[in-house]
C-alpha cells in the first residue's frame, strides 16, 4: 500500500471512520471512501490537520521515538 493510501486509512480510522469523516469534511461516505484508494485531496488533508490536530499527533509521537 502507498503511503497516501496508508494515510488516508489512518486519518479516517482516527476520525472515527467514513461517516464520521464525511460529516467533519461536510462532503459524502462516497468521497470518503474513494479517499481510501487515492489518498485524502491536499486541501481536505490541511483542514483536518488544523480542525483535528489531535488525529495526527500519535504519528508524530511514533515517528520521533528512538
Amino acid at each position: 500500500m502507498s503511503d497516501k493510501k496508508d494515510e488516508a486509512e489512518q486519518v479516517i480510522a482516527r476520525l472515527g471512520g467514513n461517516a464520521k469523516t464525511a460529516e467533519l469534511c461536510e462532503v459524502t461516505p462516497g468521497a470518503v471512501s474513494q479517499w481510501l484508494h487515492n489518498g485524502i485531496p491536499r486541501a481536505q488533508l490541511k483542514y483536518i490537520r488544523v480542525v483535528r490536530p489531535d488525529v495526527f499527533e500519535t504519528k508524530k509521537a511514533a515517528a520521533q521515538a528512538p
